[in-house]
């Protein structure tokens, strides 16, 4: 019924409503039908992991949550102590709380605990900022005080910009994140502090912590977004934490294939320097054809003809081994360096022949090619 689709889509009804006023023509009409009905279908209720409704804010919150990303927040989940959990002090903005919750899942990370907070959590601005990440929405712990919320941790580290006068150490992050390791390897329980948008945290958060942790901002322009501290921290987290990430993965899977194809001596094998040097001579052959190092100006040299020659010469050499060392440091493959070398042979002597092309064409330097591989 109406009052149906109003409760559940109000935007798309709307904006379907305004649209079937403004059509005057049953033929578009007709044709407009299918897509009014597929937008308010788009509206239907998806459901958490566990069968439970999802709130709806936009297409991005209303996407379920792959079973990729699901597999990602159980492994999280699965590590529990072994990894920081982090503290959120009095937030109020619903977005960065879903964008903190991001960051954390992103390094893998999944403990959240929310202190005095004035954001929603689960408010469809949380969900939608959260992008995968929602289930650590609905698990997080929300505390009166952060000495409540650090009753169980051992270690703390406050995130903070601001000079204190308390004989608190300070470290950067990278620092801090060695000792949070090194006390996670001793069996510890770590927790990574920040404080409030509005004036970050205050001296009794801070006295429930161990330690500063004071990102090397630009000094007078200091003050970062909450979730964007939360990804700079949990990224140093990352890049020393022990376990599997998504760097090793990639470069392994380079390795691999680079491996393979050294193996199996195809195109993608690094080339020989034997075909290097083909190349090279076939390019420098049709740099002088192309008169690149100076055609007939060495017959108008003040020093004479030869001298012109020999200078020309001089010119070519360098400009070769620059070539050659360019050629050399990105370590081309075999088919790379056949591409380039095909390359250079089309511009030189179009299919096809026509204008621009070389008479002969190179056909040595291609019959050298085929015998290079």
């Amino acid at each position: 019924s109406t009052a149906r689709w109003r409760v559940e889509a109000p935007p798309t009804y709307a904006f379907c409503s305004l649209l079937f006023r403004g059509l005057e023509s049953s033929v578009l009409r007709t044709y407009m039908l299918p897509l009014a009905a597929a937008a308010l279908l788009s509206t239907a209720a998806v459901a958490w992991p566990d069968g439970s409704p999802a709130p709806k804010c936009g297409p991005k919150a209303a996407r379920p949550i792959t079973p990729t990303k699901t597999a990602a927040y159980e492994a999280a989940v699965a590590r529990g102590s072994a990894v920081p959990s982090v503290l959120l002090c009095r937030p109020f903005d619903d977005g960065n709380v879903g964008a903190a919750a991001r960051a954390m899942l992103n390094f893998g990370l999944s403990d959240l605990r929310l202190v005095d907070p004035t954001a929603h959590a689960q408010s469809d601005e949380a969900v939608l900022r959260a992008s995968g990440a929602a289930p650590i929405l609905r698990r997080c712990e929300t505390h009166e005080t952060a000495a409540d919320a650090v009753a169980d941790l051992q270690l703390v580290l406050a995130t903070t910009a601001r000079p204190r006068e308390s004989r608190i150490p300070v470290y950067a992050p990278r620092e801090a994140m060695a000792l949070a390791a090194a006390a996670i390897a001793r069996g510890e329980r770590v927790g990574l502090m920040f404080g409030s948008e509005k004036n970050g945290l205050s001296n009794a958060e801070l006295d429930a912590a161990n330690a500063i942790v004071t990102i090397p901002t630009f000094p007078g322009f200091s003050s970062l977004n909450l979730a964007q501290a939360v990804l700079l921290v949990c990224y140093e987290w990352g890049a020393i934490a022990e376990g599997e990430n998504q760097y090793e993965v990639a470069r392994q899977a380079y390795d691999a294939d680079e491996a393979a194809a050294e193996a199996e001596g195809g195109s993608g094998a690094r080339a020989p320097l034997g075909q290097v040097d083909s190349l090279l001579r076939f390019w420098e052959e049709r740099l002088w054809e192309a008169n690149f190092f100076g055609g007939n100006r060495a017959l108008h040299s003040q020093y004479g003809p030869e001298e012109g020659r020999a200078q020309e010469r001089s010119r070519a050499a360098a400009a070769m081994a620059k070539l050659r060392r360019l050629v050399l440091r990105a370590q081309p493959s075999k088919g790379e360096a056949s591409l380039l070398r095909g390359s250079l042979q089309a511009l030189v002597v179009p299919k096809g022949g026509g204008r621009g092309a070389v008479e002969d064409g190179g056909g040595d330097s291609e019959r050298e090619q085929e015998r290079e591989g």
